[in-house]
């Protein structure tokens, strides 16, 4: 009954917010919302075994074995999730009907997954600009699950999936995590702000953060001349770690880093070999290409090319040979831990190691700030200018339907990620600031300090 109480909030919520805007209608909201935070902590402390959907548990089970699968039994099972998905798009997604019919596309002769090189690929404004025609008419409203990716140019993506999938996330997650030995009953620390009022605190076997912020936590242990805390494995994701980043964490910690590569969208993931810093491409989560320049796919290691990827489990809205922007560097034929996934030696996101700098020196990574919520569904893009420590502009370029309450709602959610470190102010502006070589900057940063690092 707890467990139907929480998914009943959570869908009452999602439902109001697509709902008329009356007052009643707001005023239930903010209830409905209001329960859903202070019930949650609670369900939240419930034993995960309590709490997980069977997808998570059928999804742990599926990675266990077919991780050690040959590559012919992996290949095998990648064409048949892919051929599987192309014909549910074929038979309930307007977008992809259209589009198999123009090209003579049938995926029931699909026999390889290179076939699906005889489809175009697929770019952010194409889906942005016709959502609706990407949404698979067979699946209810009240079965979707509405989020945004965090916007990373500025332009954030209003995306659908199916609700309880976050529970297959987890899986693969965890699946990937247990190379450097976690699992679901060791307890893992992560940064957010709260004040460690216990040593015992100090002895959690794992930190799970962004780089930047394993980086700015050092510098203020360091500063303060305190020992860190002895952590097993720093799980480290959502941002680049580049080169000596990696080094200097671990030298500081005095532990593994562990990271790894996914999207919002999710059609790609790939997470470290615990025998090396490759990345192993989960051929379970999505069908993988990594095409050069030229179009052309990279096959030699060493080779770099664009991430695109199509999904395996999201039939809610599809997306097929998905171009993220993001490019990677394919890596050896083979790895001795004997997995026969394909190899990563490295991946290059499109967030930028760029930072907003709080009134205590403090370090606000922009992914920190990344926004998965309808907060910006009124606002074409934004973007931060900082030219004062502890103060920032957010400059947005406004659609029609833009409105006082989305500046409410903007302000709040930003005040509740950065707290009272940083000042923001809203500035309105008919188009954004570009660099000498017309490439748009999420952040510019006008700060000496900033510029100096």
């Amino acid at each position: 009954m707890f467990f139907a109480a929480i998914e009943g909030l959570t869908r009452l919520c999602a439902i109001l917010e697509t709902a008329s805007q009356s007052k009643q209608m707001k005023s239930l909201l903010e209830t409905a919302a209001h329960v859903k935070t202070r019930v949650r902590p609670l369900y939240d402390r419930l034993p995960q075994q309590l709490r997980a959907f069977g997808l998570y548990w059928q999804t742990l089970s599926l990675l266990r074995e077919s991780q050690y699968w040959d590559e012919g039994r992996l290949a095998e099972y990648e064409v048949t999730q892919l051929r599987r998905m192309l014909q549910h798009c074929a038979a309930n997604v307007p977008y992809y009907q259209k589009l198999f019919r123009q090209v003579g596309f049938d995926p029931n002769k699909l026999r390889h997954a290179d076939d699906l090189a005889n489809l175009t690929t697929l770019d952010k404004e194409t889906v942005r600009s016709g959502p609706q025609d990407f949404l698979a008419q067979n699946i209810p409203e009240s079965k979707r699950n509405y989020y945004t990716t965090g916007g990373t140019m500025g332009q954030p993506l209003g995306l659908y999936g199916l609700r309880g999938a976050g529970w297959r996330e987890r899986a693969f997650i965890e699946t990937q995590w247990a190379r450097v030995g976690f699992n679901r009953t060791r307890l893992r620390a992560m940064l957010k702000g709260a004040v460690v009022k216990s040593k015992s605190h100090w002895n959690i076997p794992f930190l799970h953060t962004y780089p930047s912020a394993a980086l700015d936590f050092a510098r203020i242990l360091k500063d303060a001349n305190i020992p860190p805390p002895r952590f097993e494995v720093l799980l480290l994701g959502s941002e680049n770690l580049y080169p000596g980043q990696r080094e200097w964490i671990e030298s500081f910690y005095g532990c593994r880093v562990f990271s790894w590569y996914g999207h919002s969208e999710n059609t790609v993931l790939a997470g470290e070999c615990e025998v090396s810093q490759n990345y192993h491409i989960f051929p379970e989560y999505g069908f993988v290409e990594i095409l050069k320049e030229d179009g052309r796919p990279a096959t030699d290691e060493g080779e770099a090319g664009e991430l695109v990827g199509t999904t395996l489990y999201n039939p809610v809205m599809p997306l097929v040979r998905y171009r993220t922007g993001d490019w990677a560097v394919l890596g050896p034929k083979s790895c001795p831990c004997g997995r026969k996934y394909r190899l990563l030696k490295e991946t290059r996101g499109r967030w930028l190691q760029e930072m907003i700098i709080g009134k205590l020196n403090n370090r606000i990574s922009i992914t920190a700030l990344n926004m998965h919520s309808a907060v910006f569904d009124n606002v074409h893009q934004f973007q931060f200018y900082q030219r004062e420590k502890g103060s920032v502009e957010l400059r947005l370029v406004r659609k029609p339907s833009y409105s006082a309450d989305d500046s409410n709602a903007i302000l709040t959610a930003f005040k509740e990620k950065m707290g009272d470190t940083v000042d923001i102010k809203l500035k309105f502006v008919n188009e954004l600031s570009l660099t000498e070589r017309g490439k748009f900057r999420f952040i510019i940063q006008d700060l000496p300090q900033a510029k100096n690092e």
